[in-house]
């Protein structure tokens, strides 16, 4: 079955009911985003290495979370927003979801590396560390 267009009636319809039956419309349909990558690292592999061409911007997409990229310590041209520093040393991420979020997931990593919270999160930041930080790591927050 086949879920109706609610474009094709949209225009009768209030703003925020429009809205709500075109996410349903999305999510019936499996268009679930969890974010759209806008810019990625240098594509030259001698200045990014094993990064090069990785996504390290994201705009958030229809879910509920936030895609963040936490480039290695020491990596300043990736275009990442943070950076690890030292191993057991929190990285304070502002993820900006106005509520405290129930954890993160990782989404990509270069190496082998442990993340964890270091502190409770709150409504706008999640504070978290790595076992090795010279691995970059993607990360989901929801």
């Amino acid at each position: 079955m086949k879920p109706f267009d609610p474009n094709t009636f949209a225009h009768g319809l209030p703003i925020l009911h429009r809205q709500f039956v075109q996410s349903v419309n999305n999510v019936l349909n499996s268009n679930v985003d969890l974010g759209t990558p806008t810019g990625n690292a240098p594509t030259d592999s001698a200045v990014s290495g094993i990064n090069a061409g990785v996504y390290t911007q994201f705009q958030q997409g229809n879910g509920t979370g936030k895609l963040i990229r936490i480039a290695a310590a020491g990596n300043i041209t990736s275009g990442a927003d943070y950076n690890w520093t030292t191993a057991g040393a929190g990285v304070v991420i502002n993820h900006g979801l106005l509520r405290q979020p129930i954890g993160f997931h990782v989404a990509d990593a270069d190496g082998d590396a442990r993340l964890y919270r270091t502190t409770p999160p709150d409504m706008n930041q999640i504070t978290l560390t790595t076992t090795d930080p010279t691995v970059s790591n993607t990360i989901y927050v929801f």
